[in-house]
């Protein structure tokens, strides 16, 4: 998605002032120098143009220790994403994109009282989020507008796995306010999900986030702005047996692509309180790179040129007819209860 840096330094020059890392020109970390912005800031915005495409990779790690003992588990996974801007959706706001996950590895530990094997179970994962399809909407400040419940009848420890994989999703967007942004700027937005006391899951929070200066990275250089985000968030999971919460707290550092408009990483470091159950420590890494097309740096991406609406891979405005069945989801209603609401394919045997 990316690629950028500056012209090289004068070296004799850049050895006299770096010893100020605050200054302009400076290393101020792994691959970044830091840079001045326009006096009247810089603005955030998404690149949601029709036929855009980004290409990502996620990796999530966690270590869970019981509250009642000393014992720890690690769970683990990492998968590929492709995200496809379909264009505007009059019906739930906002864009539509799809997002379809591939090079899926799924290491996740188990309770010895589990009826599956580890390897089994892994596999199986693996497998339901391998080539699994997922339409949601998000606007071009990043506020995600629909993300797909999952079905009620997946069994519980595949339900956690699936769930992190769409919670990771959405790392994708990080929000962004509105108003030009100058470096120290910081500002706070409250954090709803789902609806309060109905069945399914439902999030509230408060999200402080602070701009932590412009630099440059990359090979050819691009501009990013480096923004710091803290969340506080209560999640609640309410079922027909009752309700369930947890508690969130995470800090997570990106950097967005200001004139390429994505999102170019994100490094997320999260705790999650379980009261008298676990405590969850867990971090996520996310690379997001977004292709140009041979044309040349700055030309609008190359679009296949596949003309039938019910083709998997087809980009563009119009619709699957609704005497074709089509192959990939268009964000209607979800498939059979035994398999995530919005994969484009049967998941393989082994569910």
């Amino acid at each position: 998605m990316f690629a950028a840096m500056v012209r090289a330094p004068r070296w004799l020059l850049a050895l006299l002032l770096c010893a100020a890392p605050t200054l302009p020109g400076c290393k101020t970390g792994p691959g970044l120098t830091k840079v001045e912005a326009p006096a009247e800031g810089i603005t955030l915005r998404y690149d949601l143009t029709p036929g855009q495409v980004y290409q990502g990779s996620v990796r999530r790690s966690a270590t869970i220790r019981a509250a009642s003992s000393a014992t720890s588990t690690s769970q683990s996974f990492s998968f590929d994403l492709t995200l496809t801007v379909r264009g505007p959706d009059e019906t739930r706001g906002g864009t539509a994109v799809t997002a379809r996950f591939s090079a899926v590895q799924v290491k996740w530990s188990l309770p010895p009282s589990f009826p599956l094997s580890v390897a089994e179970f892994n596999r199986t994962a693996s497998q339901q989020l391998q080539g699994l399809e997922v339409d949601f909407n998000v606007d071009d400040t990043g506020k995600i507008l629909h993300m797909p419940e999952l079905p009620d009848d997946l069994s519980a420890e595949l339900r956690v796995v699936l769930q992190q994989a769409l919670d990771a999703l959405e790392t994708a967007f990080l929000s962004v306010p509105a108003q030009a942004l100058k470096a120290g700027d910081t500002w706070k937005d409250d954090k709803k999900r789902g609806r309060k006391g109905k069945l399914g899951r439902y999030s509230e929070g408060t999200v402080t986030s602070k701009v932590d200066g412009f630099y440059q990275t990359g090979e050819p250089p691009i501009t990013v702005t480096r923004l710091i985000t803290d969340t506080d968030e209560t999640e609640i999971t309410t079922t027909s047996s009752g309700s369930h919460e947890v508690k969130k707290q995470s800090t997570i550092t990106a950097l967005f692509a200001t004139e390429q408009r994505y999102l170019y990483s994100y490094v997320n470091e999260e705790q999650i309180f379980d009261a008298g159950n676990t405590n969850t420590f867990a971090k996520t890494e996310v690379n997001w790179a977004k292709p140009v097309s041979q044309t040349g740096a700055g030309a609008a991406p190359k679009v296949q040129d596949i003309s039938d609406p019910c083709h998997p891979d087809y980009v563009g405005s119009e619709e699957c007819g609704a005497e074709a069945a089509p192959p990939a989801p268009a964000g209607g209603e979800p498939p059979a209860s035994s398999q995530p609401p919005t994969t484009s394919a049967p998941p393989p045997s082994g569910n």
